[in-house]
């Protein structure tokens, strides 16, 4: 059975918030003038932010690549508590830790950034003359991995790296400790 996207974006909306308000928070840390924000719709895309062009590759590069920081660590962050008592306890003891479960899971599922996003890198980092070599090679390896992303989340590469942070971190942690 295929499950729609429309209906993970729903299930998972907290995450697309997330993903724009990432988006934002760099173009406000980057000094970008936002124009418009949709944090969700129910459409194609689910949610975006129009904001002025970056002067420099290194803004670009942020305010491409945010969703990935801030919904990967937040998302983690969000789901420890219930990771390590899924761990410890092999249950949720309460309705707070499913919730955190959900919410962080959720905001995990949209910590890739878009094809959009890897295109707006590629003509503006990586095919722009005025942009150094260096800024290239670190550009590029993302771009590719957003592309092996995108085209892993019809095979759910999303679920599958939601699943990884959400259990793996915790796991260490409470191996470790």
């Amino acid at each position: 059975m295929i499950i729609p996207g429309v209906l993970v974006s729903l299930v998972t909306f907290p995450g697309v918030v997330i993903h724009e308000l990432a988006h934002q928070i760099f173009c406000m840390l980057c000094n970008l003038e936002v124009y418009e924000v949709k944090y969700f719709q129910m459409g194609n895309p689910n949610g975006y932010v129009i904001h002025e062009a970056a002067d420099r590759p290194w803004k670009i590069f942020f305010t491409c690549m945010g969703p990935f920081f801030i919904n990967s660590v937040l998302g983690m962050v969000i789901l420890l508590p219930a990771s390590i008592e899924l761990l410890v306890f092999h249950e949720f003891s309460n309705p707070l830790q499913l919730f955190l479960g959900w919410l962080g899971f959720s905001i995990l599922m949209h910590a890739f950034p878009s094809r959009g996003d890897a295109k707006v890198m590629i003509r503006r980092i990586l095919k722009s003359p005025d942009v150094s070599f260096v800024w290239k090679v670190i550009a590029a390896p993302f771009v590719g991995l957003i592309y092996i992303c995108s085209v892993g989340s019809i095979f759910w590469l999303d679920l599958v790296y939601s699943a990884a942070l959400a259990m793996l971190i915790p796991w260490i942690l409470v191996h470790i400790l």
